[in-house]
Formats: structure tokens, C-alpha cells, sequence
């Protein structure tokens, strides 16, 4: 029998993609295909959940270049060995699908038409590209990284489902409190036992959640995507009834560290001394110089008359702000207005004409007097409310 060849190996120093492994994702199949599938062939088209990660190799870099001719050693290794054993024909390694692939000349699918991964990825060009991936069936990888003071170091696992964790312990409080609340005498000592109970069990919730959010403070920090990494892997070979091909499981991973994150700048890069300067001067001309809020509240209070506030009317202690209610419209008065008196100064000195003298009514008996012809008002002039004597 012939010795199996070596598919295990590390990589060198690369830089991580999106990374899947602070919690396995599954992959999900077309969706439009989804809505027409039965239930059984939904569960066919969802994967395994999974960690992993995808790798750019750039062409120009010698030490990319090496991990990719470890890449390439492992496969044929895998190819090798699954031949001897007999799992694959010949004719598996013609048509088998390589996990490594060269952006520039290998062909994906892109809907239902196959082109060029630089097609649909451009910028993959003068890249190979891998996809490192292990089933969640396999357990999370193990994953170390080296702190700043050059010490390897556990990365704590993550603390999932807390959300969940601490509604359904509220839950159980709000009916043991109920319970509690709704007890007779002989039952209220096992009642109040049992809210005792759900409030410990909800501190203890509380508290893990606490302890979650620290390990994801830490994750987030260490992995992200552009993170300098050094990975071991798996070459598997695997056959289906579609197909065969060559995949990449990830089983270690150090953490180097001094990455950077993908798409991201450095602040120095984008903001330079004279820009905020340029800054610092553009807010003393259009901020400090504009007058602040308690200004405009000065100068709205010096305008207003608090005498002649109504008595109705509601002033907030704390503010002095005057809610005013709404007012009645004023009543429109029914006696003649009185002739405006012009004073002397105002009157032309070319102007001889005397004041009209004033024509005053002679006194008649009350037997004699005619009644007076009523007023006719028009209706948008005077509310019926104001005046109910005229209708």
C-alpha cells in the first residue's frame, strides 16, 4: 500500500478576508429558488454551518507567492492520495474544481452564464484567490494571537445566545412575582422563594452578558478583515455526484496582528495639521461667533411685557416661559367711533376753511320718537356668540 502524501501544512504571513468565526454562518441557496423548493429540498439547498475566511494572494508578492505553492503541493497531494485510495478515477482530476483559484483565468458562474473571475470581481485581478472553511460539525478552530508585549495568548471563546438568556429570565421573575402577588397564606413562603430564585437566575444572566460584550470587544478588535494571520490547512479531496474537486479545511490560526482593516485609512493619512487648522478657524468664524442659545432667550424676554400678561395665563417656575391660552375674540363695539381731534400742528396754515359746527339732535318726547331702523350686519363680521342681543 503506498503512503499516504502530506495535505497538512501552514501558510505563510496572509491577510484575512471577511472572517466567519466568531459564529458559523451557513450558506443559503438562490433565493428565487428557495421560494419555489419543497421543505426538503430547502434543507438541501442551506449548508452546514461554518467558520472560515476567504484569501487574496497577490502575484507580485514573493511571500503570497509561497503560500501559494504550498497551495498547489497540498492539492496534488490530495489528488494523489484520493486516486490511490481509489475514491477518484482518473478522470476525476481532469474535471475536478481546484479550491485555489487563478482570478485572472479561472471561470466562475455569474447567474447563469460562466465568465472570467475578474469579470465579476475586478479587483481580484493578478490575484489567486482560496477559501479556507471548516464545518461547525468540526468545532470552531483553534485560535491564539500574540499581544504587544510579544506574549501568545487564547482568544476566548464567544459568548452566544445572552439576549435570549436574560428575556427568558425576566420572563420567569415577571411570573414568579406573579405568582408571589396572587398567593395565599400557606403558599406565599414557596412564592417568595421562587422570586428569589428567578432574581438570582436573572442577576447571573446579567452578569454573562456583561462577560459577552468584553470577549466581542476583544474579537472585534484582533479580527476583521485585512488582519495579518498565519493559518494551518487541510487539502481534502471530495465527490459528489455533480462533480469532484480539492477544498481547504482551516484548522489553526495565530493572530500576527498590525493589519489593516479592509477599506479603512489612517486618520494622519486624511487629516493633516493644516486641515485642522483650516477646521479651528472655519468654527471661530460660523460657530462662536454666532450668538448662543441663552442669548436669544435673553433677548426674547427683554421684549416682553409680563405686565400685561393675563391672569389666566400659566408661567413655568423653572423657565419663565409664559403659556398663553387662547383668547376670546374681542367684542366689536356698537357705539359710533369719535371724530379724530387734529391738533393745531397738523393742520395747513393755507387752509381757511372753519370746522363744520356739530349738528346736535333735538330732544323729542319718548311718544314721539321713532323706533330706529335695525343695523344690518354681515355675518363674517360678528360671532353670534359675542353678540346674541342683534339676532
Amino acid at each position: 500500500m503506498a503512503t499516504e502524501l502530506l495535505t497538512h501544512a501552514k501558510t505563510g504571513v496572509i491577510q484575512m478576508g471577511w472572517p466567519k468565526l466568531y459564529e458559523a454562518v451557513a450558506f443559503k441557496g438562490n433565493k428565487d429558488d428557495d421560494k419555489s423548493a419543497k421543505k426538503d429540498d430547502k434543507k438541501k439547498n442551506e449548508s452546514t454551518p461554518a467558520y472560515g475566511f476567504p484569501v487574496l494572494l497577490d502575484k507580485d508578492d514573493p511571500d503570497h507567492m509561497r503560500t501559494v505553492r504550498i497551495l498547489q503541493k497540498l492539492s496534488k497531494n490530495a489528488e494523489d492520495n484520493a486516486i490511490a485510495l481509489k475514491k477518484w478515477g482518473k478522470k476525476d482530476r481532469i474535471v475536478s474544481n481546484d479550491g485555489l483559484k487563478d482570478a485572472d483565468e479561472d471561470e466562475i458562474l455569474d447567474g447563469d452564464k460562466t465568465v472570467l473571475m475578474t469579470d465579476k470581481y475586478p479587483n481580484r485581478a493578478n490575484h489567486f484567490y482560496v477559501n479556507f472553511s471548516r464545518s461547525s460539525k468540526a468545532g470552531r478552530p483553534g485560535i491564539r494571537y500574540i499581544d504587544d508585549e510579544g506574549i501568545l495568548r487564547e482568544l476566548p471563546e464567544p459568548i452566544l445566545g445572552t439576549k435570549e438568556d436574560i428575556q427568558a429570565a425576566q420572563a420567569n421573575l415577571n411570573d414568579a412575582r406573579a405568582a408571589y402577588a396572587t398567593a395565599d397564606e400557606d403558599a406565599r413562603e414557596e412564592a417568595k422563594t421562587l422570586v428569589l430564585e428567578a432574581t438570582r437566575n436573572l442577576e447571573e444572566a446579567q452578569e454573562r452578558d456583561a462577560k459577552a460584550k468584553e470577549v466581542k470587544v476583544l474579537w472585534d478588535k484582533l479580527v476583521y478583515p485585512g488582519q495579518n494571520v498565519q493559518a494551518s490547512v487541510t487539502a481534502r479531496a471530495w465527490k459528489t455526484q455533480t462533480g469532484s474537486g480539492v477544498s481547504y479545511r482551516l484548522d489553526n490560526l495565530t493572530i500576527v496582528g498590525g493589519g489593516v482593516r479592509d477599506g479603512s485609512f489612517e486618520y494622519d493619512e486624511d487629516f493633516t495639521d493644516e486641515d485642522i487648522e483650516a477646521l479651528i478657524a472655519w468654527r471661530d468664524k460660523h460657530v462662536n461667533a454666532k450668538p448662543s442659545k441663552a442669548d436669544d432667550e435673553a433677548a426674547l424676554l427683554a421684549y416682553t411685557d409680563f405686565d400685561e400678561a393675563d391672569s389666566d395665563d400659566e408661567v413655568d417656575e423653572d423657565t419663565g416661559e409664559i403659556a398663553v391660552k387662547p383668547r376670546r375674540k374681542a367684542a366689536v363695539s356698537r357705539r359710533r367711533p369719535k371724530p379724530v381731534e387734529v391738533e393745531d400742528d397738523d393742520v395747513d396754515e393755507d387752509e381757511d376753511e372753519e370746522e363744520a359746527p356739530r349738528h346736535r339732535p333735538k330732544k323729542t318726547s319718548s311718544r314721539g320718537r321713532r323706533k330706529p331702523a335695525p343695523v344690518e350686519v354681515e355675518d363674517d363680521d360678528v360671532d353670534d356668540e359675542d353678540y346674541p342681543d342683534m339676532f
